[in-house]
């Protein structure tokens, strides 16, 4: 039996330090909505909310995607058990940690609440690497591109299925419980911007030579334009918490203004890959950030300062400007401390492994 597991895949540069941009807008959203206290999204950081996540679990995908891997019981296991270890057991120790220290909240109030108080992506993505590897171990075939084909009918299908489930779990109240324990709601709403990246990633050569359309990365970025202006301005004043047509739209909205977001950003850091390779100095350090999402991830909550005069002074000023300058470097800033801690709990072995995934020295 031969499953490549042992094989290191490649790193691609400009993916790890794409990786790394999007975690300091992960950072950033919060630092506005933690730190500065900015209940409502200001207009920067609604732009960046449309498409952060969604490149997030693009990104997931991407690097998911394993070829020329024979799929059975025994690698749905290997890789499942793998993918356990590294994505539930960190969220659980700093998940847990984070509810009593900062909000003095118990194990069965972290487990009932939909975000995990904001360890919820990681639960999230776990459920759709079981759902995926579980489709790839269904539907195998030893022929590459018989089992590709069969991939992408069955990501295509389990991503409107999934989509439109998420929607029942909110208007069935029984089943929003259980969907706020398991964090359905994130996982199936995210799971079509993964199975897009593990379908690209698949027709990795394909989908780059698309992009390289002058009237398709323009027709993108016309589009994003577009809808997300729709959505801010007009579609938002009409939604209301019961789901009726204007809510419908909005969902429809938001799922397309993030793939046309996740796309633009994508392919500028594929556009302009040569700056962000290990040989420049934006290129590192977004790529050193881009290795320690999971560190900076579980470990940022915890370093988020209360600054609501700053949101005060954001809000009064509606200065992008400004606003940017100081939410980027209170972002990096963390960001940096994360790094720092999470390089002295990695002197420890066994810390490394069992909180931060680390297979070896």
């Amino acid at each position: 039996m031969t499953t490549n597991l042992q094989q290191p895949k490649k790193r691609i540069e400009y993916i790890d330090a794409l990786r790394g941009m999007t975690m300091i807008l992960v950072v950033f959203s919060h630092v506005e909505m933690t730190s500065f206290g900015l209940t409502t999204p200001t207009f920067i950081n609604s732009l960046f909310m449309s498409f952060r996540m969604p490149l997030f679990f693009f990104i997931s995908g991407f690097i998911g995607y394993k070829a020329n891997v024979e799929w059975n019981g025994h690698t749905w296991w290997t890789m499942s058990k793998k993918k356990l270890l590294i994505q539930l057991l960190p969220t659980f120790v700093f998940g847990l940690i984070y509810a009593y220290a900062y909000f003095d909240a118990d194990f069965m109030t972290f487990i009932t609440h939909n975000g995990k108080l904001g360890y919820w992506f990681t639960i999230a993505l776990l459920e759709i690497f079981l759902i995926v590897y579980t489709a790839n171990t269904c539907l195998y075939s030893p022929n590459h591109d018989t089992h590709r084909r069969r991939m992408l009918v069955a990501l295509i299908l389990l991503s409107g299925g999934l989509f439109l489930a998420k929607i029942i779990l909110k208007m069935q109240p029984t089943l929003n419980e259980v969907g706020n324990i398991l964090s359905l709601h994130h996982s199936f709403n995210y799971f079509q911007y993964f199975a897009f990246g593990y379908i690209c990633s698949m027709y990795k050569d394909d989908f780059n030579r698309l992009l390289e359309s002058k009237y398709l990365s323009a027709a993108i970025i016309i589009l994003f334009a577009s809808l997300f202006y729709a959505k801010v301005s007009y579609i938002g004043a009409h939604v209301t918490n019961s789901m009726n047509l204007w809510k419908m739209l909005d969902i429809l909205l938001e799922a397309l203004v993030g793939y046309f977001g996740l796309l633009i950003v994508y392919n500028t850091f594929k556009t302009y890959q040569s700056s962000f390779t290990a040989d420049t100095k934006v290129g590192s350090a977004l790529q050193y950030i881009g290795k320690r999402t999971l560190d900076v991830y579980l470990l940022h909550y915890f370093l988020l300062p209360h600054l609501p005069q700053v949101g005060h002074l954001i809000q009064e000023g509606h200065n992008a400007t400004l606003e940017i300058t100081l939410g980027v470097l209170l972002s990096l800033i963390i960001i940096a401390l994360c790094l720092v801690i999470s390089s002295i709990l990695r002197t420890s072995p066994l810390l490394a492994k069992h909180l931060f995934g680390v297979s070896k020295r």
